[in-house]
């Protein structure tokens, strides 16, 4: 019987250090596109769902960042809890990612949006130099190539939408932000490259094969969940994020930040 207790007590050990692996030890989930309509090699850094996570370590983080150099930083949703009451430090670390690239952008996520500080959240990001960009685009050089950067607000529409690609050049690189990854997809018009977004967590919860068991927005075994989907004409990249929300635990789906690598395929 002693015997039986001590296995089941070393089980669960193992399990409860497993889990906090999986929310606390993040990795960098690397992905190479290629396409046509730049001249350069663009490199990117996505952080997404970091949910205020304190058990990150922010020296390594901010180290691991600097070493891919990017050319420019994604903030796609949810860098806070909406119960975060203190945002200092995912403040903190924006503004150290401000020292390796000054060219950051940010969507609002659905916790910034309920939590009673979020205004006050995306306002000192506004006032660090951070762009924030809500149902509106913006025309930029990224590594000497022309990119239209749109930003979409959580709770699109299409009314919305059409305001958000208004003016953009489909013969540019065009990269939308969108916190959700299944909201705008019924109104794409074919002048999107690529899609980046979060929100899934990649299920929280993984089973093999099976992939998520459930995402918010879209219940049980969700389409989109995690990594690349190949649409019509643009590509959609979900990064499952650097945090967790209702409940501390990963399975199978270790936190992560993306470096995403577009290559060029002009010679």
């Amino acid at each position: 019987m002693r015997t039986k207790t001590y296995i089941l007590l070393a089980i669960i050990a193992i399990f409860l250090i497993y889990i906090l692996i999986q929310i606390k030890c993040f990795k960098i989930n690397k992905v190479i596109l290629n396409n046509d309509e730049i001249s350069n090699d663009l490199n990117i850094v996505q952080i997404t769902d970091f949910h205020n996570n304190k058990l990150i370590n922010k020296n390594r983080l901010i180290e691991e960042i600097k070493n891919i150099d990017p050319d420019v930083i994604f903030l796609t949703g949810d860098i806070i809890d909406a119960k975060t009451k203190d945002f200092s430090y995912s403040l903190n670390i924006v503004k150290d990612l401000m020292d390796i690239t000054e060219k950051i952008y940010f969507v609002w996520g659905n916790h910034e949006l309920r939590n009673t500080k979020g205004e006050e959240f995306v306002g000192e990001l506004k006032n660090i130099g951070v762009i924030v960009l809500d149902d509106e685009n913006i025309k930029c050089q990224i590594a000497n190539n022309k990119i239209n950067i749109i930003g979409l607000n959580f709770f699109i529409d299409e009314k919305d939408y059409n305001k958000a690609i208004e003016g953009i050049d489909e013969k540019d690189y065009n990269i939308i932000l969108s916190h959700s990854p299944n909201r705008p997809l019924r109104y794409l018009n074919g002048k999107e490259d690529l899609i980046l977004s979060g929100h899934t967590h990649g299920g929280q919860v993984r089973l093999p094969i099976i992939g998520a068991v459930i995402a918010p927005g879209q219940g049980y075994f969700p389409k989109y969940d995690k990594g690349l989907f190949e649409l019509e004409n643009s590509i959609l990249y979900i990064d499952s994020g650097l945090g967790n929300s209702v409940f501390p635990i990963r399975f199978l789906n270790r936190v992560q930040i993306s470096n995403v690598l577009v290559k060029s395929n002009m010679e």
